[in-house]
């Protein structure tokens, strides 16, 4: 899909661990781990972030939202998705989320005020009861998923977002935004440079350009 036809129908929410630079970060706190992760506990932040599937870019540079390690996922989805509502009239048909966000009212909202399907794996620690309610998810539609993982990945590594040289919440929260702003320069000089194939790949973008 190209970025000038990318309509955010289908649209994943997930979340991000981020190091903090010292440990005397005041703002940071210490929070577990992803379950992929070598470490059991992190001292830091966690990203969310509301990407577009299609393109796998993430909705602008203002679409996230940042909180410290300890804090759970799941109050942060709906706050993002009534962002995009107002922002950007945004009317996403299929909203993939990780297990972390899992909630029977989040669900219901998604279901009944958005109008889209919610793909989310049910978490059987959050929720012991599941009565009338319609499977959120299948092996393969929760498969789609992966693109924002892979986009974290990227920004992570190449961006040195994983443990960013800054400390305390307004810096951790300016970089992010200079981030996702510097993925989307990276994107946009890539579609017109015609190479669309090359939005996702910012080593090559900048050699190519």
């Amino acid at each position: 899909m190209g970025l000038a036809r990318a309509r955010a129908r289908d649209v994943i929410i997930d979340s991000a661990p981020i190091l903090a630079w010292r440990r005397a970060d005041p703002d940071a706190a210490i929070g577990h781990a992803p379950a992929h992760h070598p470490r059991t506990l992190l001292r830091g932040y966690r990203l969310h972030t509301l990407l577009c599937r299609g393109t796998s870019l993430p909705l602008l540079f203002l679409l996230f939202l940042l909180s410290r390690a300890n804090v759970h996922d799941a109050p942060f989805a709906r706050p993002l998705l009534e962002l995009a509502v107002r922002l950007f009239t945004l009317r996403p048909c299929v909203i993939r989320l990780d297990a972390g966000y899992w909630g029977l009212k989040l669900i219901a909202w998604i279901h009944t005020v958005l109008r889209a399907q919610a793909v989310i794996p049910w978490n059987p620690k959050r929720q012991k009861r599941r009565d009338g309610l319609a499977p959120t998810w299948t092996a393969e539609e929760l498969g789609k998923r992966t693109g924002i993982e892979r986009f974290f990945g990227r920004v992570l590594v190449f961006f040195r977002l994983q443990r960013p040289p800054v400390f305390g919440w307004s810096a951790v929260e300016t970089r992010v935004a200079l981030t996702y702003a510097a993925v989307w320069v990276i994107s946009l000089a890539a579609w017109q440079a015609a190479r669309p194939d090359l939005i996702r790949s910012p080593r090559l973008v900048l050699a190519h350009v």
